[in-house]
């Protein structure tokens, strides 16, 4: 069986720690200036080579035998050299992968350009690049289609899965087949919990599991890769520039590789402004389509023919609000968005024109899933560095029941729990007061609001009035952009 195989440049502290972790199935090349820094770790492991020389020369990096590497791991404090070390693989060599540590924030978006996968210095360890290296997962072979739609993937301690009852996963277009645990073999049930180095059987369409084997073993990639990688926009022909700048930054800041604009006769006097964007090198594919259809008949088509590889539906919020779709009536829109959410399965966005997204909204009031909502905040921010605000409203203690207040109180609970969970850092506001008018009075201060569409009641027009639903009169009156998380019932 072919043995892996990475080239480290630099043999410093995190070098020659990574070295010490590494498996010693993998081959290892090391390239350093330092005669010293080599013969050091050759003693740690003897099996080691080493290219005495600098890795910014391209000779060296083919004397180290970059070409065929399974990777390049660039682990110098120097971020000239890693940037230079970089843009040299990336012009003259096909290296499969390149890590690389990085000290500044323009210096990890230069290294982001060429492709690299970056570990900041400051949170840099050996550990966390060898999890990156060592995915545990393969393809199931000699099984169904041979296209890596079966997965066996190994657990690892900290994926945002481990030790969470499956039922609370909610797969899109992936199920789990089975669980190997300890030389035993479990069939998953709702219930069922995984734990780290469970050996997990994976099922289904194989651009999403690549996402899912990641995000088992850690090493996951940005929001929303997990749904898919296509972008899909409807218009109706009254979005103005500001919308398509927002596609633009959409498609800027998600790993996003398609986008398809569906739109009706009406909007073809629009065209010129999104065909413009076909042009950005950014966008990498974009692509239009005329339809006839209805909106929600025009998705599904689209949806078809993109091979349900759709991560994000996006319509401007003001045409839909401002009832500028002919097709909509004002009590329908809720029940629109609804289908829409089901039929793609997969977040909605409202575009505003708030962004960049900077800082962002989450109202936690009853009917929101807030672990689900919170996992994409945090999915987000990891990739944006943006704030995140968990808004609550307290119920009044006077005229409120018992269950009001202890929802309050578990909701309160969810949100330092989930904090802890992702290590990650979330401001709460406690507000006070009517819900709507409390989180639309303070949404004006954030670019995007994260939402969900689980917690809508399902409600005729007489019912509405009587019966008014928080969660959407919050969405409606909140002027900003706004995401809605998919609800998803399928749990195996």
């Amino acid at each position: 069986m072919k043995r892996n195989r990475f080239v480290i440049v630099g043999l410093g502290g995190i070098g020659t720690e990574l070295i010490k972790k590494l498996s010693r199935e993998i081959d290892l090349t090391c390239i350093d200036l330092d005669p010293e820094a080599g013969e050091r770790v050759v003693k740690v492991r003897p099996d080691v080579r080493v290219v005495t020389g600098d890795a910014t020369s391209r000779l060296v990096l083919e004397e180290a035998g970059v070409a065929d590497a399974d990777g390049v791991i660039i682990t110098t404090t120097s971020e000239r050299v890693n940037v230079e070390v970089a843009r040299v693989l990336k012009e003259h060599f096909d290296a499969e992968r390149v890590i690389s540590v990085g000290n500044t924030e323009e210096g990890i978006k230069t290294l982001e350009e060429l492709g690299v996968e970056v570990e900041n210095i400051f949170t840099a360890s050996a550990i966390g690049i060898r999890n990156r290296l060592e995915r545990k997962s393969r393809a199931a072979h000699a099984i169904g289609l041979a296209k890596d739609e079966i997965l066996e993937v190994e657990v690892h301690p900290n994926s945002k899965l481990a030790n969470k009852p499956i039922g609370s996963l909610v797969p899109i277009r992936w199920r789990i087949g089975i669980i190997y645990r300890d030389d035993n073999i479990i069939v998953p049930r709702k219930e069922t919990v995984l734990r780290p180095k469970d050996r997990v059987v994976i099922l289904g369409d194989p651009a999403v599991l690549k996402t899912v084997a990641e995000i088992l073993t850690f090493s996951f990639e940005r929001f929303p890769l997990e749904y898919g990688p296509t972008a899909i926009a409807y218009l109706t022909g009254s979005e103005d520039e500001r919308f398509f700048d927002e596609m633009d930054y959409l498609l800027s800041v998600f790993p996003l590789d398609r986008a398809v604009f569906i739109y009706s006769g009406e909007a073809a006097g629009r065209a010129d402004l999104f065909k413009e964007y076909s042009s950005k090198d950014h966008l990498r594919k974009i692509e239009t389509r005329e339809t006839t259809l209805p909106p929600l008949g025009a998705v599904q088509d689209v949806i078809a023919e993109v091979k349900a590889s759709q991560g994000l539906v996006v319509l401007s919020k003001a045409a839909l609000m401002k009832s500028r779709f002919p097709f909509l009536l004002d009590s329908r829109k809720k029940r629109f968005l609804t289908g829409l959410s089901n039929l793609s399965l997969c977040p909605v966005l409202l575009a505003a024109g708030t962004f960049p997204y900077e800082r962002v909204l989450v109202p936690c009031i009853e009917g929101v899933d807030i672990q689900r909502v919170l996992e994409a905040s945090f999915e987000i921010a990891a990739s944006l560095h943006n704030e995140v605000t968990a808004v609550l409203v307290r119920p009044s203690k006077y005229i409120s029941a018992d269950e009001e207040l202890e929802g309050f109180e578990e909701r309160r609970k969810a949100i330092s729990e989930m904090s802890l969970m992702y290590k990650a850092s979330i401001g709460v506001e406690v507000l006070e007061g009517n819900p709507v008018r409390a989180v639309t009075g303070i949404a004006a201060g954030f670019n995007l609001m994260i939402t969900g569409t689980g917690g809508w009641k399902d409600q005729g027009f007489l019912s509405s009035l009587l019966n008014p639903d928080p969660l959407w009169h919050i969405i409606r009156g909140a002027g900003v952009s706004t995401l809605l998380i998919p609800a998803v019932e399928e749990s195996l």
